[in-house]
């Protein structure tokens, strides 16, 4: 089988960070950094969107981008709750081109969220670790389900429950919690997220509790989402004019790509959300083995078939050009 070409008629090109261009919680490679420096020279404008925060994705992506070419990259950060742009001299710029959390929430609800979040780390028994690369984590915690990494990124808070979503059975029954078989696998993510929406519900709170990446479980502003944050920018003039970019332009399928590596329906799959806002002709290419039966149906998403996988598998596939 003939690997995935690159798209030389890509305009916007629309990507997940996490696993897809840099490991969770590690800088970008400096090849990774070069391959996208390369297509910013060559006109191609980058909309980053992700659930990390923008701190992390500014010192982990574009802090290590020239500063002249930052003014053609956009960053969706918190799951797409802000949009935000570069100026001429590669400075992040102060206003959002899109926000919804200060819109959406009073202080006093912002922080009725933030005693919920405590009330479930109490009633699961979690025990919390600041973020740290992967590895890190598991070896430090002993790979103990209970234990999560939790970060507070403003307008949206994530458990990474990396040592709970896939267990075996024997090993829930060591829990106190029950945990139900759920696709096929006991994910610990589920009974927090039924707690979750109780608790969510009853204070009436703006905040939807969902399943993210391959271990996270994040806490947003409802009604935001990956979807919600592309159709936002592709319909605005304005912005798509700093960019170069023109609504014309943007009609055209082949002119947008989509890269992500979790675009599976039932899996938490968050990348399928930015394909949700767009023309299902257009190109997704996710670069996790995933199961196609498992995608939108009639949406043009594909499985990366090279050598590599994730962000090394973008990377083989950006060096293929």
């Amino acid at each position: 089988m003939q690997t995935l070409k690159f798209n030389n008629n890509v305009k916007l090109i629309i990507s997940d960070v996490d696993e897809t261009i840099a490991d969770l919680y590690i800088r970008a490679e400096t090849e990774m950094i070069q391959e996208l420096e390369k297509l910013l020279i060559n006109g191609k404008v980058l909309f980053l969107i992700s659930g990390q925060s923008i701190k992390s994705i500014n010192w982990r992506i574009t802090d290590q981008i020239k500063p002249e070419l930052r003014r053609k990259i956009i960053i969706g950060h918190c799951s797409g709750s802000e949009v935000l742009g570069f100026d001429e001299l590669g400075n992040l710029k102060t206003d959002p081109y899109y926000s919804v959390y200060d819109n959406s929430m009073t202080e006093s609800q912002k922080k009725k969220w933030r005693e919920l979040i405590q009330q479930l780390i109490s009633e699961f028994k979690l025990e919390v670790f600041d973020t740290m690369p992967v590895l890190d984590f598991k070896k430090k915690t002993n790979e103990n389900p209970l234990a999560i990494m939790l970060e507070d990124r403003g307008p949206q808070i994530t458990f990474e429950v990396v040592n709970g979503y896939d267990l075996r059975l024997d090993k829930t029954k060591q829990l106190e919690v029950k945990i139900p078989e759920t696709h096929g696998s006991y994910d610990l993510r589920i009974p927090i997220l039924k707690r979750a929406e109780e608790l969510l519900i009853k204070e009436n709170l703006p905040i939807t509790p969902r399943l993210g990446g391959v271990f996270a479980m994040d806490f947003a502003v409802k009604g935001v989402s990956k979807t919600t944050a592309v159709t936002n920018i592709l319909k605005n003039e304005k912005i798509l004019s700093q960019l170069g970019l023109a609504e014309e332009i943007l009609s055209e399928p082949l002119h947008l790509e989509v890269w992500g590596d979790k675009f599976s329906t039932i899996k938490g799959g968050t990348d399928r959300h930015i394909s949700e806002a767009l023309s299902k002709k257009v190109r997704s290419i996710t670069f996790r083995e995933e199961n196609p039966s498992e995608f939108l149906k009639d949406y043009n998403i594909v499985v990366w078939n090279g050598r590599d996988h994730l962000h090394h598998g973008l990377l083989e596939f950006l060096k293929s050009r």
